[in-house]
């Protein structure tokens, strides 16, 4: 989709409003059941940033690696999960993967 001189593809449109509802929700004290909103506006935000970057990225090696991360906010904390995000996406990098 173009809005202006930009292009913005379905992910990107998704992580966009994921982190629109997550500030929305922290703004207003909702409660987001098993997650901490300030850890997974952190991560959504990396990933609109390593994805906007990088157009390249294959989808689908991309979507575990989102995933996975999501669900390591349960029991890790946000460094430890931010670290592992920016291992793996390198590792990713290094080996064609994504």
């Amino acid at each position: 989709m173009y809005i202006g001189p930009f292009y913005f593809d379905t992910k990107e449109i998704f992580l966009i409003l994921a982190a629109v509802l997550v500030g929305l929700a922290m703004y207003f004290g909702w409660s987001i059941y098993w997650f901490d909103p300030k850890t997974l506006l952190t991560i959504i935000i990396l990933m609109l940033v390593t994805k906007g970057l990088l157009p390249s990225v294959h989808n689908e090696a991309f979507f575990m690696l989102a995933i996975v991360t999501i669900f390591l906010t349960l029991y890790l904390p946000v460094f430890h999960i931010v670290l592992f995000y920016f291992i793996s996406f390198a590792l990713f990098r290094l080996l064609r993967i994504v």
